[in-house]
C-alpha cells in the first residue's frame, strides 16, 4: 500500500517557501494570499513554524526566515559533496576569466545559486548565493531546462512556469550553453553550461557573469564550457 504525503505539512512548508522567495519579511495577510488560504489557516501555519524555529517575528509583525536555515543549506552543500567538488573549479574560473564563477541547481520552479567565487573587479554581478533566477530568460535556466529530463519539463510546464521555448532549448542543446542579459540595476551578461554525471542527468551548472560592458562572451563560453565538461569528469572519476 502506498504512503500519503500529510496535505497539511505540505501547506505548512508551501509557507515556508513562501518567506523563503521574498525579498524583504512578508504580512500574515501577503502570505495568506499567495497560499490561497484564510488568515487564521494561514496563521497557524506561521505559529508552527515559529515554534520550529524555521521563521520568526520582526517587531512590526510581519515574518522571515531565521538563521537556522544557513546551517542546513551548507550541510546540504556539504552531503551532496557540491560545496568540496566545485569550489576549486569557481576559483580557477575567476582567474582565468577576470569575471564572477557560480554554480546553481534546479530546485522547484527556479534555478537557485548554490555556490559563488566573486571576481576581483570592481564591477560586479550583484547576485547572492540563494538568489532564485527565471527558467526563462536567465543563462542557468535556460541551461537546467534545455539538459533535464522530459518529465521534468514536461512537470514544470503543467504547473505553468515560463520556460525557454523549443528553438532556444535546441540552440543551447547544439552548442552547449546559453547566455543571456539579465536588466536590473545595471545589465548583467552570464553564460552557463551544464555538469552531467555518470548517469547521464543535469546535476546543475557552472556559469560567469559580469555587467554587460567588458564581458567577452566568447572568452567566458570557452572557460564554462571546459570547465563544466571537466567537473563532469571528475564526477565520472576520470582524470
Amino acid at each position: 500500500m502506498s504512503v500519503r504525503p500529510l496535505s497539511s505539512v505540505l501547506k505548512t512548508l508551501a509557507a515556508l517557501d513562501c518567506i523563503a522567495a521574498a525579498p524583504e519579511p512578508l504580512r500574515l495577510v501577503d502570505i495568506a494570499r499567495q497560499l490561497g488560504e484564510a488568515r487564521g489557516a494561514a496563521h497557524q501555519r506561521l505559529v508552527t513554524l515559529v515554534e520550529a524555529g524555521w521563521i520568526e517575528q520582526t517587531p512590526d509583525g510581519r515574518y522571515r526566515l531565521t538563521l537556522r536555515i544557513v546551517g542546513h543549506a551548507a550541510m546540504a552543500l556539504e552531503q551532496s559533496n557540491l560545496g568540496v567538488r566545485f569550489a576549486g573549479v569557481l576559483e580557477e574560473m575567476v582567474t582565468e576569466s577576470g569575471e564572477t564563477a557560480s554554480l546553481a541547481v534546479l530546485d522547484g520552479k527556479s534555478a537557485v545559486i548554490v555556490r559563488r567565487v566573486e571576481s576581483r573587479g570592481v564591477l560586479r554581478a550583484d547576485l547572492r548565493i540563494g538568489t532564485q533566477l527565471r527558467l526563462d530568460r536567465t543563462a542557468f535556466g535556460r541551461v537546467l531546462v534545455s539538459f533535464s529530463r522530459p518529465e521534468i519539463v514536461d512537470r514544470l510546464r503543467a504547473q505553468g512556469v515560463e520556460l525557454p521555448d523549443d528553438e532556444t532549448i535546441t540552440g543551447v542543446r547544439k552548442c552547449g550553453y546559453a547566455i543571456s542579459e539579465v536588466e536590473g540595476p545595471r545589465t548583467v551578461s552570464a553564460v552557463a553550461a551544464p555538469i552531467i554525471d555518470a548517469q547521464g542527468e543535469c546535476i546543475g551548472a557552472l556559469a560567469l557573469s559580469g555587467p554587460f560592458t567588458g564581458f567577452d562572451t566568447d572568452k567566458c563560453a570557452r572557460i564554462v564550457v571546459a570547465a563544466a565538461a571537466a567537473s563532469a569528469a571528475r564526477l565520472r572519476g576520470e582524470q
